[in-house]
């Protein structure tokens, strides 16, 4: 089941902007996302509820790896169903390259495998898109407050 852009908008929505202390560099944010609709509502939803925020796109595991290796990334989102390698492969591949990154794994599909195997690929968290709503803002408040 795929979320439709104005869903995922909708439900991101509603949630409160993050206020970030104003003499740290911006966070830099790569989004990890086959389809155009969810990205641009990923897009939308980071840059209205993390402003200011540097904001980088990719559509698989291989352009993922390329903008990490272009310029220090804070956090990745990053999508389970990917063409070629899944994103469990691609955080595996991420954390190998940069083992500071922060790296969060979404999907549609949600079971306690996926779960565990995204966890032992290096990814601090799990998220099922049906909970992005309530789920993501937290972890990706949390995530760009810790970065160094």
């Amino acid at each position: 089941m795929r979320l439709s852009s104005a869903h995922a908008r909708k439900a991101m929505s509603l949630l409160p902007p993050l206020a970030l202390d104003p003499g740290t560099l911006l966070p830099c944010v790569l989004v990890v996302e086959e389809h155009d609709e969810m990205r641009s509502a990923l897009r939308d939803w980071l840059l209205t509820s993390f402003p200011p925020l540097k904001l980088r796109e990719a559509r698989s595991m291989e352009e993922a790896l390329a903008l990490a290796g272009q310029a220090p990334l804070d956090l990745i989102l990053v999508n389970l169903e990917l063409p070629g390698p899944n994103g469990i492969e691609a955080a595996r591949a991420l954390r190998r390259r940069h083992p500071r990154l922060r790296i969060v794994v979404m999907s549609v599909n949600d079971s306690m495998a996926l779960r565990i195997a995204a966890l032992e690929a290096g990814a601090e968290a799990f998220v099922s898109k049906r909970d992005l709503r309530i789920a993501l803002h937290p972890i990706v408040a949390t995530l760009l407050k810790q970065r160094d």
